[in-house]
């Protein structure tokens, strides 16, 4: 498949068979992430991968509702945690003398690496902004003095289908400006 192909597939899954995922297609999706353009080289994430079969899972799917929301994710397979780490200091001198987060760009590029891998499996996905972050902390075996922020949570699981929902994006003349 090529790549437009695969971005018109992947899709925010709030549908789940609850079947388990195989590890290897986890390592698989994960190493897409890590493969992932940062700025200055600088890999600013660290993937903690919550699978199926172990006990943290439930904690998982509880941590990744909150207020009514996500609801979805008790059917999730594998849980995704992002977390940022420090920039190198390229980066940081980088962020400075140009005022942009660089660190938090190059976290959005791993994941979507990582959520087209999953697509490209067959896979669905769901990027999780909203969730239980001293939970999640919890789950993965991190203290309170921890003080690195959750950045996202990425659910994973078997779609219950596997046709893609139609997409609603704006028009292209709404986004993109063509110059000569």
């Amino acid at each position: 498949m090529d790549l437009l192909e695969l971005v018109k597939k992947r899709e925010s899954c709030r549908s789940f068979t609850g079947e388990p995922v195989k590890d290897e297609l986890l390592r698989e999706i994960v190493e897409a992430g890590r493969l992932a353009p940062s700025a200055c080289n600088s890999q600013p994430w660290k993937f903690y991968v919550v699978m199926s079969g172990g006990e943290r899972m439930e904690q998982m799917r509880l941590a990744a509702q909150i207020a009514g929301n996500n609801k979805f994710a008790a059917k999730a397979s594998a849980f995704i945690v992002v977390f940022r780490e420090k920039p190198n200091y390229s980066e940081r001198v980088g962020q400075v003398l140009f005022g942009r987060e660089f660190s938090a760009i190059d976290i959005g590029l791993a994941v979507e690496n990582i959520v087209l891998a999953a697509a490209e499996r067959g896979l669905g996905t769901c990027i999780l902004g909203m969730f239980t972050e001293s939970k999640v902390k919890e789950c993965i075996g991190l203290g309170k003095r921890d003080k690195r922020k959750v950045e996202l949570v990425i659910a994973v699981g078997v779609p219950v289908s596997s046709v893609p929902r139609p997409k609603k994006r704006k028009a292209e003349e709404e986004i993109a400006v063509y110059l000569r």
